[in-house]
């Protein structure tokens, strides 16, 4: 829990340094890199099982820890997409 914690005040910290920093350079306040920090902070906060079971299977069982941390996003993107088929249209 306080790794979760840490994670995301970390992202929102970034988030909120973004927009500040783009809001007293004089652009607009809501800039993309803002946007998009907070997303990630909503991502770690709720995915948070799933990003802790990626990192886990990749120190247990890598010695390239990054690679199969790849592995195991692409197989739970897989997972999610088994979900809804996607069907081709012949033309």
């Amino acid at each position: 829990m306080i790794a979760r914690i840490l994670a995301t005040s970390v992202t929102f910290g970034l988030a909120v340094l973004a927009f500040w920093s783009d809001a007293l350079g004089g652009g607009h306040f809501l800039n993309p890199v803002g946007i998009l920090m907070l997303l990630a902070t909503a991502l770690v906060w709720f995915a948070w099982p799933t990003v802790r079971e990626g990192f886990r299977s990749a120190k247990e069982e890598s010695d390239l820890p990054i690679i199969r941390l790849a592995g195991s996003a692409m197989q739970g993107l897989r997972d999610m997409m088994r979900g809804e088929p996607h069907r081709s249209s012949s033309s």
